[in-house]
């Protein structure tokens, strides 16, 4: 996920808006959104690479995480998995499900946010290792570090911010993240671009629906996912 924006806890209806275009390799294999098979409570795309995910809700627990990359620096294979961190943190168990800053340099230069019922926090590595409480407001993130100017992840963030202020539905947002005309968010390419678009939202009552719209290589529409998680957390 290479541009994301959490509006937390300002809009009328949706304490919880998380909307975001993950941007990757067309080769890389991936699953798309789905409930785990696993018993972790998971629902999520899942890199088959790495066997991480970079944005997930858990349920029953309500934990929403998602993460992008911050550019600057070679991988180190020998690092942690930042999808394993994501995973981690959605079932709220093994050994990075709660991370301390003295963490966070075990893995590739990253940018994360964790939501937890009504917290949420900035995690990162860049330029410093720093976890941090978020106050309510729309926040959003891309790949550069969190203390340098980013046009693209601000492109975001008012348009969310637009649909707060406004109090209209969030879905249209989807289509703001794949329009034709703002190359900035929609990445095209024939090798790398845009793989999916995700809203997942939240309401007053608990439920959650997530949707992931897929592309292929030159941003050709490859499938859409739509998931409801009901107050009983029954996912359909």
């Amino acid at each position: 996920m290479c541009v994301v924006a959490l509006a937390h806890r300002v809009h009328p209806d949706w304490p919880l808006i998380l909307i975001g275009n993950r941007d990757e390799f067309h080769a890389r294999p991936a699953a798309p959104l789905h409930k785990w098979e696993d018993g972790s409570g998971i629902v999520a795309g899942r890199d088959l690479q790495a066997g991480g995910t970079w944005l997930g809700v858990h349920h029953p627990g309500g934990r929403v995480v998602v993460v992008t990359n911050v550019r600057g620096a070679m991988p180190d294979p020998d690092k942690e998995s930042r999808g394993a961190l994501v995973s981690d943190l959605l079932r709220g168990s093994g050994r990075f499900s709660d991370p301390s800053a003295e963490d966070l340099p075990r893995f590739n230069a990253f940018n994360l946010f964790a939501v937890d019922g009504n917290t949420a926090r900035l995690l990162t590595n860049r330029p410093v290792p720093l976890i941090m409480p978020l106050e309510p407001g729309v926040h959003a993130l891309a790949n550069e570090p969190v203390d340098a100017p980013c046009p693209r992840a601000e492109r975001l963030r008012r348009a969310v911010e637009a649909v707060v202020t406004s109090g209209r539905n969030p879905e249209s947002l989807l289509d703001t993240l794949t329009a034709e005309d703002d190359p900035a968010l929609f990445l095209r390419g024939d090798q790398y671009g845009t793989r999916c678009s995700t809203l997942v939202l939240r309401d007053r009552q608990g439920r959650y629906r997530i949707t992931e719209r897929r592309f292929h290589a030159g941003g050709v529409a490859n499938g859409e996912t739509n998931i409801e998680i009901d107050r009983d957390k029954s996912v359909r």
